[in-house]
C-alpha cells in the first residue's frame, strides 16, 4: 500500500508540472486522491490504538472523493467536453463528498456512517468496519461518478485508433481496480482484504498509461481536432522526440506505417533528411518548400510547426505542393524562352527593318517627286508599324513580373514626358493629376505612351486627353472625348493582338501588364464626354520624394 502511496504522488506531481491546460491538473487531483486513499489507508492498519486507527480510516474518504471527482473531470476535458468543467459543476460534484465526509468525522454522535468498528483482540489493529446506510448512498454517488468516467472512455475507446485506445483501456482500468477492490472488501467478501493490490496493480498501470502511450503528453483529443480534420499530412512528435501519431496521408508521402509510432523521429525521417532536420530542430523552420523521395517520385512538402505545450510536443502539418512548384517551375521555363523570343525579335528582326529603312531613303532621294514615292511613303510606314511592333513584343514579354524595386514617380512628368514622344498631330493633353506613385517610371510612361496613342488613332487628329485623379482617392484614369468603346468590346480590348484599327494590337495588353506588375487594376469604361476611360484603381498614392 506504501508502494502505491509513493508512486502516485511522485506521478502526481510529474502530471502537474506538465499539465499545458488539457485535463493535467485533475488527472494530478486524481493521482492525489489515490495518494491519500492509500496513505491513510496504510496509516490505519499500523496505528497501534483505536482512536489513531479511526482517524486515519476517516481520512480515507478524503482521498476517495478526490479521487473519483478529479478522474471524471479530467476524462470532460481528455475526451473534448473541457467546456463542461465550470467552477458551478466542480462545486456540484464535491457537495455529496463534502457533506459524507462532514458525517465521517462527526460519527461519534451518530451511527449514519459505520455501524461498527471492530479491532483485532492481539495486536491491537483496526480489522473490520461494518458501514451504515449512509455509507451506502456515498458508495453509489462515487459508483455514479466512475460509471461516467467509464462511459467517457468507453466513447474513446470504440472511436479511437490502436494507440490511443491503448491510453484510454490503461487509465480506465488502472483507476477501476481501487473501487472494485473497495467493493469486494467491503461488501462482497469482506475477508478477502483484496484493496491493497489493487491499488499496486492500478499504480502500475498508470505508469504504463502515463510513459508507455505518452497519456498526459498528447491526448486523443488533439488527433480528433487536428488529424481527422485535415487532408493534409500531419505528424505528431512528443516531447522526447517521438513519434506518438501520424495520419494515412503523412504515412502515404513518407513511406511510413504503423511501427513508425512510438520511435524516435530521427529513425523514422531517416530516409527524408532535409525533412528530418526540420522536425528534430525546434529552432528549425522551412522557409521553403521541403524536398522528399516518396514512393510516388520526387514531391515538395511545405512543414507548418504547432506547439501543442511545453512539455507536449509538436504537431507537423505536411502540405504537398509539387504540383505547384512544378506549374512554378515550368511558368520560369515558358518565360525565360519568352524572353529569348522576344529579344530575337528585338535583334534579329530590327536589324534587317533598320537596313530596309535606309535604303527606302536612300530610294526616295533617287525618284524625289516621281510617281513612286506613294509607294515608298506606304513602304515606311508598314516599315514603322514593324518597329512598333517589336518594341510592343519586347515590352510585353518583360513588363510582366512585379516592380522589385519600386521608386517615386511623379504621374504628372511621366505624363508630360509620354505625350513628347506620341504623335499627336493637333490633339490636346489637359493633365489634372499631381500625385506620386511608387513604381517603374519607364514602364509607367511606356503604358501613358500607348493611352495616349490609342486615343489619337481612335479619337482623331483633334482629341483632347484628360489625365486626373478618380473621385474616391483610390487611382487616377485616362480619358479622351473620341467616339467611345462599345460595351461589347470592353474586356476584349485589353487582350493580345484585339486592335480596331491597323495597330499593333497589343498597346493595350501592355499597359493591362504594367498595371497588374504594380498590383493595380484596370478597369475600362465611359469617360464624361462619351469617349474612352481607362482607370487605374487599387493605387497607393505617396507623398512627392517618398521612398521605400
Amino acid at each position: 500500500m506504501l508502494f502505491s502511496t509513493i508512486v502516485a504522488t511522485s506521478l502526481a506531481v510529474l502530471v502537474w508540472r506538465r499539465d499545458d491546460g488539457r485535463g493535467g491538473r485533475w488527472f494530478a487531483l486524481s493521482l492525489c486522491g489515490i495518494a491519500l486513499w492509500t496513505g491513510f489507508q496504510s496509516l490505519s492498519v499500523l496505528a497501534t490504538t483505536r482512536a489513531t486507527s479511526i482517524l486515519w480510516l476517516k481520512f480515507t474518504f478524503l482521498g476517495s472523493g478526490a479521487a473519483g471527482i478529479g478522474l471524471l473531470l479530467f476524462a470532460l476535458v481528455y475526451t473534448g467536453r473541457g467546456y463542461l468543467v465550470t467552477p458551478r459543476l466542480v462545486a456540484l460534484l464535491s457537495a455529496e463528498p463534502l457533506l459524507t465526509l462532514t458525517l465521517v468525522f462527526t460519527s461519534e454522535r451518530h451511527d449514519l456512517i459505520f455501524r461498527s468498528l471492530r479491532l483485532h483482540p492481539e495486536t491491537g489493529q483496526l480489522l473490520a468496519v461494518e458501514y451504515a446506510s449512509t455509507y451506502l448512498v456515498h458508495l453509489a454517488y462515487m459508483s455514479i461518478l466512475l460509471a461516467l468516467t467509464t462511459a467517457l472512455l468507453l466513447q474513446l475507446c470504440f472511436r479511437a485508433r490502436d494507440l490511443y485506445r491503448g491510453q484510454s483501456i490503461a487509465i480506465l482500468v488502472a483507476l477501476g481496480l481501487p473501487w472494485a477492490g473497495t467493493i469486494v472488501d467491503g461488501i462482497v467478501a469482506p475477508p478477502m482484504n483484496v484493496t491493497e493490490p489493487t491499488f499496486t496493480v492500478s499504480v502500475i498501470l498508470l505508469w504504463v498509461g502515463l510513459f508507455w502511450y505518452d497519456l498526459v503528453e498528447v491526448p486523443p483529443v488533439a488527433r480528433a481536432r487536428v488529424l481527422e480534420t485535415l487532408s493534409e499530412g500531419v505528424l505528431v512528435v512528443n516531447g522526447r522526440g517521438r513519434v506518438v501519431d501520424v495520419n494515412t496521408v503523412a504515412a502515404s508521402l513518407l513511406d511510413l506505417d504503423e511501427s513508425a509510432v512510438g520511435n524516435p523521429a530521427s529513425d523514422v525521417l531517416a530516409t527524408h533528411p532535409p525533412l528530418r532536420a526540420v522536425v528534430t530542430d525546434s529552432t528549425a523552420r522551412a522557409a521553403a518548400p521541403v524536398h522528399i523521395d516518396a514512393p510516388t517520385g520526387e514531391r515538395y512538402l511545405e512543414v507548418e510547426r504547432t506547439t501543442l505545450g511545453e512539455h507536449a510536443g509538436e504537431v507537423f502539418l505536411l502540405q504537398d505542393v509539387t504540383e505547384r512548384i512544378r506549374h512554378e517551375r515550368e511558368l520560369e521555363r515558358q518565360n525565360e524562352r519568352l524572353d529569348q523570343f522576344a529579344s530575337v525579335v528585338s535583334h534579329d528582326l530590327r536589324n534587317p527593318l533598320n537596313v530596309a529603312e535606309g535604303y527606302v531613303d536612300l530610294l526616295d532621294e533617287h525618284v524625289d517627286g516621281q510617281e513612286p514615292t506613294a509607294y515608298l511613303e506606304e513602304v515606311e510606314t508598314s516599315h514603322d508599324r514593324m518597329a512598333r511592333i517589336v518594341d510592343d513584343v519586347l515590352a510585353l514579354a518583360r513588363d510582366g513580373d512585379a516592380v522589385e524595386q519600386p521608386e517615386p514617380v511623379p504621374l504628372a512628368d511621366v505624363a508630360a514626358n509620354a505625350w513628347a514622344q506620341v504623335e499627336t498631330a493637333d490633339a490636346t493633353l489637359a493633365c489634372e493629376l499631381d500625385r506620386t506613385v511608387q513604381g517603374d517610371g519607364s514602364q509607367l510612361q511606356r503604358s501613358f505612351e500607348n493611352l495616349f496613342r490609342n486615343a489619337v488613332e481612335h479619337g482623331g487628329r483633334t482629341v483632347t486627353v484628360t489625365v486626373g485623379e478618380l473621385d474616391d482617392g483610390s487611382g487616377f484614369f485616362v480619358a479622351d472625348d473620341g467616339p467611345g468603346i462599345p460595351d461589347a468590346e470592353r474586356e476584349a480590348i485589353v487582350d493580345s493582338g484585339y486592335s480596331g484599327t491597323d495597330g499593333t494590337g497589343l498597346g493595350l495588353a501592355i499597359v493591362d501588364t504594367v498595371v497588374r506588375a504594380h498590383g493595380w487594376t484596370l478597369a475600362v469604361t465611359d469617360s464624361e464626354t462619351g469617349g474612352a476611360r481607362f482607370e487605374a484603381r487599387d493605387v497607393a498614392f505617396v507623398a512627392a520624394g517618398a521612398t521605400v
